[in-house]
């Protein structure tokens, strides 16, 4: 009896192992991300195990806005950072954080849904509808750099009129910009899905305009720390599953047909991961979804243009080579890497 008991203590143990082992295994990334529609790509990848099958245990850290993401990059606390391409960023990255744009994470596109301009019921009923009715009015950001200040300043310009035109107000998170819009206490804020559409549904705003309608622009991107971005093993094993995802996620929610939407067959499936990470409901995230490029391509061209513009408006102290901080290379390496399959 000793001897059979020894044995099955034995083999319950060599059985735990080998379970447990590849957990052992796994290698833990902290990525820093927004609870927005836009880290959809994040959620697939997590939810339908692509980051594990590449032996990585990801763990999302979220965040209220764009800049403490920056921050927590530069502080170590995150490997990834997954989030909109702002001023603070770009200033950091001028001061010497060493950081590399790697991936389309959301982009403003024609076509898509991702950022509006929101207008408080009180001043849609006092006649604020368009562009030029915003002359002198406060427009909510969530703070002075943000991905936000930047569509307002190139959308106002678009229109013939510029920031001086109107009080870019920081509000903080996103959602201090929902709830100043709903209370009356701001005429405009941008907002970003499922927001929006909440909004819209619940008759707590109106969209005055898309920003996909005025403007092409890189607004979120994956970006890498300097020592995740040395470890060209790691940072291949995270692309390959976010390009995974990405593929997944266009497939299934944006593809079009002659400009029209062609839901795939795993579409509740994405729109339910949206939902468990954002707490909204699936009905409304249903109704805009943002563009992601199929493979997680960059829209490389466009980081200079804004880091010009930053420059410009006296936001990025120092002249900053885009180049220095776009690494298409590990984006190419992963996704030869990941077709060779």
């Amino acid at each position: 009896n000793f001897r059979f008991i020894y044995r099955l203590l034995a083999l319950t143990g060599l059985f735990v192992c080998w379970v447990a082992g590849p957990a052992w295994a796994e290698t833990k990334v902290r990525v820093g991300a927004l609870r927005l529609t836009s880290s959809a790509p994040l959620f697939i990848a997590v939810e339908k195990g692509y980051f594990a099958d590449e032996g990585l245990g990801v763990e999302l850290k979220f965040m209220k806005s764009a800049q403490p993401v920056a921050m927590a990059l530069a502080s170590g606390d995150i490997d990834v950072g997954a989030t909109g391409l702002t001023a603070g960023l770009y200033n950091a990255a001028a001061n010497g954080l060493k950081v590399s744009i790697v991936a389309d994470k959301g982009r403003v596109w024609p076509g898509y849904r991702l950022v509006g301009l929101m207008v408080s019921n009180d001043a849609w009923e006092k006649g604020v509808r368009t562009l030029s009715d915003l002359k002198g009015k406060r427009v909510g950001i969530t703070q002075i750099g943000s991905t936000f200040h930047y569509m307002l300043g190139n959308i106002l310009t678009k229109n013939g009129m510029n920031l001086q035109d109107v009080k870019a107000t920081p509000l903080g998170g996103v959602k201090n910009m929902m709830d100043a819009v709903t209370a009356n206490r701001i005429e405009t804020a941008f907002m970003v899905q499922p927001f929006c559409t909440v909004m819209e549904k619940k008759k707590l705003g109106h969209v005055m305009l898309w920003a996909g309608d005025e403007m092409r622009y890189q607004i979120a991107a994956i970006f890498l720390s300097e020592k995740m971005s040395k470890n060209d093993g790691l940072s291949l094993k995270f692309l390959r599953a976010y390009i995974r995802a990405c593929r997944f996620y266009y497939d299934n929610c944006l593809a079009q047909k002659d400009g029209i939407p062609v839901k795939g067959p795993g579409f509740d499936q994405v729109i339910g991961y949206i939902a468990k990470y954002t707490s909204r409901k699936p009905s409304l995230i249903a109704l805009g979804l943002n563009y992601n490029d199929r493979d997680g391509r960059l829209f490389a061209g466009d980081i200079q243009r804004q880091i010009d513009w930053y420059h410009a408006h006296k936001m990025i102290e120092k002249k900053l080579d885009a180049q220095k901080i776009v690494n298409m290379a590990l984006w190419q390496k992963a996704l030869d890497s990941l077709d060779k399959k």
